[in-house]
């Protein structure tokens, strides 16, 4: 093996880009100087074996000096090492050879100016074998890398198939990622470079780095941003070439710099994938509807070289105007000049509502030919609301959940593992079920926030017969509801209230109760624990983390402070004095077991608990046969204690799943094991028995 010095090669594949002064020039390559010996440090790889051990771990970094460890598998004339003059300049390029045909190369380069810099090792006979190193260099000639995402192209391929599945913008792993398409076949310009320019809001987004991959006339501008400070940017791509404004890509930078789109493209596809996805599932429709805000975007598709094309059909400009048009067509690349004819056209057309009122928009697929009639329809009339914030659909609902106690939207507590649903039955079969049928199978939809748009559910309202209700058990810990809508009816002083807009078009308020139940801890109860909880939760104590901080939000204001802390304190020991004077304890004996589907043995076992208890305690019982002491996490109240005596205590509770609820007074000290059914009884799982029994403790 032997170390020999080799000449760099320009690419004109790969060049450089960035919009700050000091990256705004081509990228070139750089040859060492093979006249002059260089020393080079210690911890530079000077042979084979050293350079190997840095095949995984290859950047090395000290101060001012970079070292790059590249692995080669052909001949040296097969590769480039790109790297911007402005900011480095070569130390010293060796290439050391193995008898295996794996080859090492060694490139060290100096830090000359500051700026955010890319450093590339291009296999040149496979576009997709690029690697690519970003780094930033600051004042003091310092060198630091920049980590690039896995998925951040690094070649022509990458950026084309990133494109295509991401749009202009992607956003993850903390940074902002822009890509724009360019043609270098524009006459009258010297290069890409002067023709086309990346522009964004310095003061708010870093650039990180730019780079520029080519394939014959076509490039990729690939640039990578993080958040710099809090406020509003823009990114654009300005070509000018074309006597058009660059359409804005415009984002929202919070406190903790994360970064969030905020124009059309944020909702609206804008390229291949991203519009398959968005696409209605339906295979042999061409057209779907998005809406937004107070936005309508329509999903197009046409087959190119076939004479088809959308057209206008209705539309009232005093309520709708059309303001964009985003082409979601799959970009490919012919490198030889014979790109096929046709292909698919995919676009989405934008439209921004005006004012309130029943808006009919629509738009045809027209054939070839004057008088040819329409071959398919989009649209057809929608209901625009809330001042032109919101526009509903044929057959879709808006359901806004109001918390009774502030008259304002639930606020969805952030330790909710799941969501909210609605339930619902449609037509004479589900309300009436036959006789000797225990129950009747409920439809569901799920309610993702306060206020959203349920597709489908306004058709309800015009069928002859319908209900719908809350799913009491899906409700966060200390929210309730039990009223029911059935037939334009509401059971439950009208806490569900129906708006029709148009037979299929409805507007939907569920008002749900909210009771503060002190259970921070979810151990069923309400305890002393549960206070010494929020007071290190409110001091900040990292371990104290409450599985519902909703639980403890006694004022009903959506957040935890010492007032709650204050209105707890007084709660528990309101009902400490309480238990203490009639010092009644319930003991709860559960057994368990069943079998499966299949008729295996899923096991069983027994358990105890006990409960301090007071009149007007209710027991709540969940699917896993544990009871929860007014904590209403689901809707099977299994025990409610309604008085206690000196020597009897009356409950109220269903004697079976089916049937009302009734009123019986059990002695104290008496073991009751045929009182107290489970609520859940099924024939492939487990089911549970309960015993009870009240005693004195005092």
């Amino acid at each position: 093996m032997k170390a020999k010095r080799m000449a760099l090669i320009f690419t004109a594949a790969l060049t450089l880009l960035a919009a700050a002064p000091f990256l705004n020039r081509a990228v070139q390559t750089c040859a060492a100087d093979t006249d002059a010996e260089t020393v080079l440090p210690d911890w530079v790889p000077a042979d084979y074996a050293a350079a190997g051990k840095h095949r995984s771990d290859n950047i090395l970094i000290h101060n001012d000096l970079l070292c790059v460890v590249s692995t080669e598998y052909r001949e040296a004339d097969t590769y480039s090492f790109s790297f911007q003059p402005e900011l480095f300049e070569m130390v010293s390029s060796a290439l050391y050879e193995g008898e295996s045909g794996v080859n090492f190369r060694v490139d060290v380069l100096k830090a000359v100016a500051p700026g955010c810099a890319a450093v590339l090792h291009t296999d040149l006979r496979l576009d997709q074998s690029s690697v690519m190193y970003a780094f930033f260099v600051d004042d003091d000639l310092n060198i630091s890398q920049i980590n690039l995402p896995n998925w951040f192209p690094q070649s022509f391929d990458n950026a084309l198939s990133t494109y295509n599945r991401f749009g202009k913008t992607h956003i993850a792993n903390g940074v902002l990622c822009t890509l724009f398409h360019e043609t270098d076949s524009a006459a009258g310009w010297e290069s890409i470079e002067n023709r086309c320019k990346l522009r964004y809001t310095e003061d708010k987004l870093k650039l990180l780095c730019s780079v520029r991959f080519q394939k014959g006339n076509d490039l990729f501008l690939v640039s990578m941003f993080a958040g710099a400070a809090p406020g509003d940017a823009a990114v654009a791509h300005d070509d000018y070439a074309v006597n058009e404004a660059a359409y804005e890509y415009t984002f929202r930078i919070d406190d903790a710099l994360n970064i969030k789109e905020t124009d059309l493209c944020a909702w609206v596809p804008d390229c291949d994938l991203e519009f398959y996805y968005a696409h209605s599932d339906d295979d042999d429709a061409r057209g779907s509807i998005l809406t937004h805000d107070g936005y309508v975007a329509f999903l197009l598709e046409t087959t190119g070289g076939t004479g088809y094309s959308w057209e206008e059909a209705a539309n009232d400009p005093e309520l709708a105007e059309y303001i964009e048009r985003i082409d979601c067509s799959p970009l490919r690349i012919y490198t030889d000049g014979t790109a096929p004819s046709g292909g698919a056209i995919q676009e989405v057309r934008v439209y921004r509502t005006k004012q309130d009122g029943q808006l009919d928009l629509r738009l045809d697929l027209m054939p070839p030919g004057r008088d040819a009639e329409a071959a398919e329809t989009v649209g057809g009339v929608m209901q625009i609301t809330d001042n032109a914030g919101m526009v509903l659909l044929p057959g879709e609902a808006r359901v806004t959940l109001i918390n009774a106690g502030t008259g304002k939207p639930v606020i969805y507590p952030f330790d909710q593992g799941k969501a909210f649903y609605l339930d619902y039955l449609i037509g004479k079969e589900n309300l009436n079920p036959q006789e000797g049928e225990r129950f009747n199978v409920s439809s569901w939809l799920e309610i993702p926030s306060a206020v959203c748009k349920l597709p489908e559910l306004g058709v309800m309202f015009a069928a002859e017969e319908y209900k719908l209700w809350m799913n009491a058990s899906s409700l966060p810990q200390g929210y309730f509801g039990d009223a029911v809508y059935e037939n334009g009816v509401c059971s439950g002083d009208n806490t569900i209230t129906v708006s029709r807009f148009m037979d299929d078009i409805a507007d939907i308020t569920i008002t749900v109760q909210f009771s503060a139940e002190g259970d921070m801890n979810n151990d069923g109860k309400f305890g002393p624990e549960d206070v010494v909880m929020l007071e290190r939760w409110l001091t900040g104590s990292l371990d104290a983390v409450p599985d519902s901080w909703k639980a403890a939000d006694f004022v009903n204001d959506d957040r935890l402070d010492a007032r709650d802390l204050a209105v707890m304190k007084r709660r528990l020991a309101v009902r400490d004095a309480s238990i203490a004077e009639n010092g009644l304890r319930l003991k709860v004996h559960t057994e368990y077991g069943g079998y499966g589907i299949a008729g295996q043995d899923l096991g069983s076992g027994e358990f105890d608990t006990e409960y301090d208890v007071i009149a007007g305690d209710s027991f709540y019982e969940d699917y896993g046969g544990k009871w929860y002491q007014n904590v209403r996490l689901t809707s099977s109240l299994i025990l409610r204690i309604e008085k206690i005596e000196a020597d009897s205590v009356t409950v109220s509770l269903r004697p079976r799943r089916e049937g009302d609820r009734i009123v019986k007074t059990v002695p104290i000290g008496e073991v009751l094991s045929d009182l107290v059914y489970s609520d859940h009884i099924v024939f492939d799982g487990i089911n549970y028995s309960y015993e009870i029994c009240f005693v004195t403790v005092n």
